[in-house]
């Protein structure tokens, strides 16, 4: 095996997380076909075929699979290597703001980490939406922040994917026909266009009931019986129900809602505890 270039490595890495080279070209800031070159110098160097494409996409090869965990920890390692060298942010204050939607049962240990890794500093924490994280960090109110997304963030890195699932309260039974009722967050929520997408997608009539402000006064109101709402794989607490074990082909899952995590320069390692955190979870 030759040696393997971190270039090779970051367009493959990007390519398995978008599935496809375009929306990778934009991740890595290459073009397109910077892209499928580094794909193919790699797949060379490796004597392996890691990527299956498709009339409409890629996918990883069972080959790809199995080597994409050894090249994100390359890149890890690389990119601890370079933060060993630099002086850490250890003194004043971390502003980080994480997602209401990012592993919320898992809050207490989540907060541990966080503060494991801020090693003396002072500690500023954000729950919120992920618009409200996007604003404070356009407007440089945060060191990092864990955002929710459809869509590949420039120059933001992957932390974790989750399907969505369709959730009502014990006991509550949406109705067979007619418009369903929904319980969602604002217009700016990516949960939210994906849901109501999906029942586009779907022809199913619906209607919004309530619309919230946070992602726990929707947990609320769907317990309350106010209608059906979507939640990510870990946000679903235990006394909700998933219409989808009910009836999965009326309940489809809407997707997949990714994580992905925005840092400042020297936050770079935080990221990367937090993905190894995530991917352990």
């Amino acid at each position: 095996m030759n040696h393997l270039e971190p270039l090779w490595l970051q367009s493959f890495v990007a390519i398995a997380a978008s599935g496809a080279v375009a929306r990778a070209a934009q991740q890595v800031h290459r073009t397109p076909s910077a892209v499928s070159t580094h794909l193919r110098q790699l797949e060379t160097a490796l004597g392996a075929r890691l990527v299956e494409r498709t009339t409409r996409s890629l996918r990883l090869s069972a080959q790809g699979e199995r080597f994409l965990p050894y090249a994100q920890r390359l890149l890890e390692l690389q990119a601890a290597a370079q933060a060993a060298l630099r002086p850490a942010p250890q003194q004043g204050v971390w502003r980080i703001g994480i997602s209401e939607y990012f592993l919320p049962h898992r809050l207490q240990a989540l907060l541990a980490l966080l503060e494991h890794q801020a090693a003396g500093a002072r500690l500023e924490l954000l729950w919120a939406s992920s618009a409200e994280l996007q604003r404070r960090w356009q407007a440089g109110e945060a060191d990092a922040v864990v955002v929710t997304a459809s869509e590949p963030l420039p120059d933001a890195r992957l932390l974790r994917r989750e399907p969505l699932a369709w959730v009502a309260g014990a006991g509550v039974r949406p109705p067979a026909e007619g418009a369903v009722p929904l319980v969602l967050l604002g217009s700016d929520c990516p949960v939210r266009a994906m849901a109501l997408g999906a029942l586009a997608r779907g022809g199913r009539a619906h209607e919004v009931r309530l619309t919230c402000s946070g992602s726990q006064a929707a947990v609320a109101a769907v317990r309350a019986g106010w209608g059906v709402g979507c939640l990510n794989a870990s946000a679903v607490p235990p006394d909700l129900v998933n219409l989808a074990q009910q009836d999965a082909r009326r309940w489809r899952s809407p997707g997949r809602l990714s994580f992905y995590g925005l840092s400042r320069p020297g936050f770079q390692r935080l990221l990367g505890a937090l993905a190894a955190w995530a991917k352990a979870a």
